[in-house]
């Protein structure tokens, strides 16, 4: 048995392990069908004009504008779409009708727009007088041509990847998704699915491992569960170091005679974490094999779920590019009476109602319904007293 010593704040902790963690160094190339969430690896310039060519911005009449200096009936002439233009120079005293998005033709310098023009036989008749540029999208006016489209770092989004298109790419650079293994330990694990028996319980903890990592930007393989063995753990963990970018488990962190997650860790790299000042998920495990982060989350359901949103998702994050950020926050009034803890941070999950009364849904870290009632936790500083009925808190959205 290996005690906890001093245990570390859930800040330092955090920070700690954002500072042993690099973030990935290389990229590949992908489609723009497949680019979305990526981060980009390269500034992206354009090599075309947007638009190339001066456009329409409404539908109407294209016209030269001095023509209309006052009120005159101009000859129609021809017709201009997007994509058919009118490849004729237009003249004095003519107009083209004109739809949006299509290519102004020579000669022409305005847009009439087809509410402030009226059909007379075989001309058009305008009251209204017009300025040069009116309703005309010029030549490069979004983009010109070598403009720095969008810059390395980007997380690609839909109005990015929009973007990439319109000048013309249809792949990019982006940097590789971190590797993650991950796995649960424990004799009394049972995949979903199978028949559980005496004393079993089934794998919750893969699964909300696998969404925290993915969410944060990881690829995951996941395995088999790990039993309660030293040199079943040992041999996961060396084979497997090389393989991946991190390797993350939970169970086994504690202190008991079969949490051999530290003295694991410990013996094939270094341990920099181990144990933080948080209630429930204190079992908390970071360390590197190598250059192989390894993240051990508690083995109880609620303290796995909370512990992998607040140091397993930023360390993915981190490692895949992505600038951590924080999940939605918002404020809220106390439904009751919360009592602090003398030396721990609580995170206490919350439900809140349509008036932003925040209620506790805790039943135990080994509730799992904790987190699957709620929207989020808040965060309750240590201290001897209580925070009351009606104070203000900030819930943290998982």
């Amino acid at each position: 048995m290996n005690p906890f010593g001093s245990l570390m704040s859930a800040d330092d902790a955090l920070d700690l392990i954002q500072a042993k963690l690099k973030p990935v160094a290389d990229s590949e190339k992908v489609t723009l069908q497949e680019c979305l969430g990526r981060v980009l690896a390269e500034d992206v310039k354009s090599a075309v004009n947007v638009p190339a060519f001066d456009r329409a911005s409404m539908d109407g009449y294209a016209v030269i504008a001095h023509d209309l200096n006052e009120p005159r009936m101009l000859r129609e002439v021809g017709k201009a779409f997007a994509g058919k233009p009118y490849t004729k120079k237009l003249n004095n005293l003519e107009c083209v009708e004109i739809a949006t998005g299509a290519q102004l033709p020579k000669g022409a310098d305005a847009v009439v727009m087809v509410e402030h023009a009226t059909v007379v036989g075989s001309a058009i008749s305008f009251k209204q007088p017009i300025r040069v540029g009116d309703n005309v999208g010029r030549t490069a006016e979004d983009i010109a041509k070598g403009d720095t489209v969008i810059k390395k770092g980007t997380i690609l989004g839909p109005g990015q990847i929009a973007a990439l298109a319109i000048v013309g790419r249809d792949k990019v650079e982006v940097y590789r998704r971190p590797s993650v293994l991950l796995f649960t330990t424990g004799d009394e694990v049972v995949a979903p699915g199978k028949k559980l028996g005496a004393g079993q319980v089934y794998d919750c903890n893969s699964s909300a491992m696998m969404a925290v990592a993915q969410r944060a930007g990881a690829v995951v393989t996941w395995r088999a569960n790990v039993k309660d063995l030293a040199d079943s753990l040992l041999k996961v963990l060396k084979d497997n170091a090389r393989k991946f970018d991190a390797i993350v488990f939970s169970g086994g962190t504690s202190v008991g005679n079969k949490d051999f997650g530290f003295e694991t860790v410990n013996k094939l790299g270094d341990v920099f974490v181990r144990g933080v000042a948080i209630k429930p998920g204190k079992p908390v495990l970071f360390g590197k094999i190598g250059n192989c982060a390894v993240f051990g989350m508690p083995g109880y359901p609620t303290s796995c779920l909370l512990t992998a949103e607040l140091f397993l998702a930023p360390g993915i994050r981190k490692l895949a590019h992505i600038e951590d950020h924080h999940r939605g926050r918002y404020m809220v009034k106390l439904a009751h009476e919360v009592k602090q803890d003398k030396t721990k941070q609580v995170l206490l999950p919350v439900r809140v109602d349509e008036h932003d009364n925040a209620y506790s849904t805790f039943k135990g870290s080994g509730s799992i319904t904790s987190l699957s009632d709620s929207i989020g936790y808040i965060k309750v500083e240590p201290g001897d007293g209580v925070m009351t009925k009606g104070s203000t808190a900030v819930v943290h959205s998982i």
